[in-house]
C-alpha cells in the first residue's frame, strides 16, 4: 500500500490543499476539452470541486481509505456532466449520494481490515499474546482461545502456531476480545501499537485490496490468502457485499445515461460498475462455504424474501462467471432455502426470477446429495401439474426441463458449454474471457439454457478455481464495448425474440 494507515488522522492541511488544487488543475483542462463552451466547463468544474471539498470536510482521509475514495473521482467528473445534461433533469446523483457511496465502501473495507489486522497482530506479537494469556489465566506458551465478533470466530494461539474456527474447541481456556476491550480500555491502544509495529494493518489492507478493487479478477493465490481467514471474515464479507450492492443500485441509472449516448454523459461509471460487480461476486464467494451454512440459514430465514434469493443479485447480471458464484452461494445456503426458491416460482414477476428459482434449486441439489431426490421429486411434480399459461410459460418449461435433465445425471449435452474453455486443474480456472462475458441464459442448439449445463462442473470444482493462477486477461481482451454489451443484455429491455441464441 505504500504507507501505514493512520486511523482517524486527517491529512495535513497543506497536503490536502495541494491534493485539491492539483486535481482541480487537471480537471479544468479536461473540462475545457470535453465541454462545448467555457460556461459549461466552469459549471462542471464547480460541481467537481464541491465533491472534493465536501468529502475532505465530512470524512477525514487515511492513506488507505484515500485510494478507495479516489476511485470515485472519475465518476464524480462524469456525474458533473450528467447533472447539467438538459435531457436528463431527473436522473442525477447528488453530492450526498457520491459521498454515501464512498463511505459505504470505505466502511466495509475498514471494518474487515481492522478485524483482520487485530488477529494478525496477535499471531505475530509474542508480547501481546503473553498479555492475553495472563488475562486468560494460562501459562505462557499454553494454548487458549480468543473469541471475536460476539464469538462468531475463535482464534487458537499458543506455542508456535495458530488456527481459526467457527466453533469453540472444548477443553481450552477462552477469553472474549470484545469483553477485554470493553473492560480494559488501555488494551485497545496496546493492540493498535502492535498492529503498527508488526505491520499487521498494512498487510491486512493489502490482503483485502483485491476483494474491493479487482481488475476485475484477482489471482488464485490472493484469494487463498484471504480464504485462510474465512471464519473471521465471512460474515463481514457478506455484509460488505450488500453494501456494494447498494452502490451498484445507485450507479446503475448513471450507467444507463452513459450508454444512452446523451450529451454530457461520460465513461467512468460503466468501468466502475464492472469493477464493483466483480467485487460483489468475490465477497459473496468468500462467504459461500458449507461451514458457513448455520449463520447463512439463520439469516435467510430471518426476513421475508421479496426480490432477494441467495443467487439472484449475481445471476441477474447474466455472465457465466458470476452465475457460477451464484450457484456456490445457493449451495452454501443449502436445504434451508429450498422452500423459499419454490415459493419464488409462484410469485415470479420477471423471467429472470423464474430462471433463478430453477437454477438455485439445481445448484442446491447437486452440491447437497441428501436433498437431491426430494428436489427432483418437487420438479417432476411441477412438470406433471397443471400450469397456468402466462407470458413466462416458455421460460418456465425450458428451465424445468433443463433442471431435471442435469439433476438426472445426463452429461451427454455438457459439451454444449465447451466454449467456456473450462477444464479441471486449468491454470485459467473459470476466469476465461467467454465465462466473464458469456450469457448463461443463452439457448443451446438443443433448446436448453446453457447455464444449467455448467452446474455440475461448478459444484465439483474447488472454490479457488474461480480464479486464474496468473494474470491472463488485459484491458484489450475485455473492452469497454464488451462490458457495455453485457450491461445492456442484463439491464436494457429489448423486444422479445424467439430465435435461439448460441454462446459466442
Amino acid at each position: 500500500m505504500g504507507h501505514e494507515p493512520t486511523a482517524g488522522r486527517p491529512p495535513p492541511a497543506a497536503g490536502l490543499a495541494f491534493l485539491i488544487i492539483s486535481r482541480l488543475s487537471f480537471t479544468r483542462r479536461r473540462a475545457k476539452r470535453l465541454c462545448s463552451d467555457e460556461s459549461e466547463s466552469l459549471l462542471a468544474l464547480e460541481f467537481y470541486s464541491t465533491c472534493l471539498l465536501h468529502r475532505s470536510m465530512r470524512c477525514p482521509e487515511t492513506w488507505a481509505k484515500r485510494r478507495l475514495v479516489h476511485s470515485f473521482d472519475d465518476l464524480a467528473f462524469c456525474t458533473a456532466f450528467t447533472r447539467i445534461a438538459p435531457r436528463a433533469p431527473n436522473e442525477m446523483i447528488e453530492v450526498d449520494d457520491y459521498e454515501q457511496m464512498a463511505e459505504l465502501l470505505g466502511a466495509a473495507r475498514s471494518e474487515m481490515a481492522m478485524q483482520l489486522a487485530a488477529s494478525m497482530a496477535i499471531t505475530r506479537d509474542a508480547g501481546l499474546r503473553g498479555r492475553l494469556a495472563e488475562i486468560a489465566a494460562v501459562n505462557s506458551g499454553q494454548e487458549f482461545l480468543i473469541g471475536q465478533l460476539k464469538d462468531q470466530c475463535w482464534l487458537k494461539v499458543g506455542g508456535n502456531s495458530h488456527a481459526l474456527d467457527r466453533k469453540r474447541q472444548p477443553g481450552l481456556s477462552a477469553i472474549n476480545l470484545d469483553d477485554v476491550l470493553r473492560t480494559m480500555p488501555e488494551f485497545e491502544q496496546l493492540i493498535q501499537d502492535s498492529m503498527q509495529q508488526t505491520h499487521a494493518m498494512r498487510d491486512a489492507y493489502s490482503i483485502l485490496e483485491p476483494l474491493f478493487e479487482p481488475t476485475p479478477i484477482q489471482l488464485r493465490s490472493s484469494f487463498l490468502e484471504i480464504f485462510e481467514w474465512a471464519p473471521l471474515l465471512e460474515q463481514m464479507a457478506y455484509k460488505s457485499a450488500m453494501r456494494v450492492l447498494r452502490v451498484l443500485d445507485t450507479l446503475r441509472s448513471v450507467v444507463r445515461i452513459e450508454l444512452s449516448g446523451r450529451v454530457g454523459s461520460g465513461a467512468a461509471s460503466l468501468q466502475l460498475y464492472w469493477q464493483l460487480l466483480h467485487a460483489l461476486g468475490q465477497l459473496t464467494l468468500l462467504a459461500s462455504s458449507d461451514e458457513a451454512r448455520p449463520w447463512l440459514s439463520e439469516m435467510a430465514n430471518g426476513f421475508v424474501w421479496e426480490k432477494w434469493t441467495p443467487s439472484f443479485v449475481l445471476l441477474r447480471e447474466r455472465t457465466f462467471w458470476l452465475a457460477a458464484i451464484a450457484a456456490r452461494s445457493a449451495a452454501a445456503f443449502g436445504e434451508s432455502v429450498v422452500e423459499g426458491y419454490l415459493k419464488r416460482l409462484t410469485q415470479a414477476k420477471h423471467p429472470m426470477m423464474v430462471f433463478d428459482a430453477f437454477f438455485g434449486l439445481s445448484a442446491i441439489a447437486l452440491a447437497n446429495p441428501s436433498s437431491k431426490a426430494a428436489i427432483i421429486a418437487e420438479l417432476r411434480s411441477l412438470r406433471d401439474g397443471n400450469l397456468a399459461l402466462n407470458r413466462y410459460h416458455h421460460v418456465y418449461l425450458i428451465c424445468l426441463e433443463s433442471a431435471i435433465r442435469i439433476l438426472s445425471g445426463d452429461r451427454s449435452r455438457q459439451r454444449e458449454f465447451r466454449e467456456l474453455h473450462w477444464h479441471v486443474e486449468s491454470a485459467k480456472g473459470m476466469a476465461t474471457r467467454a465465462a466473464l462475458l458469456g450469457d448463461p441464459t443463452a439457448l443451446s442448439a438443443s433448446g436448453e439454457y446453457l447455464g444449467f449445463s455448467m452446474l455440475q462442473f461448478v459444484t465439483e470444482s474447488r472454490r479457488d478455481e474461480h480464479f486464474p493462477k496468473s494474470p491472463i486477461l488485459s484491458g484489450k481482451e475485455i473492452s469497454r464495448g464488451n462490458i457495455a454489451v453485457a450491461f445492456r443484455r442484463a439491464w436494457v429491455p429489448e423486444p422479445e425474440r424467439s430465435a435461439r441464441v448460441l454462446l459466442n
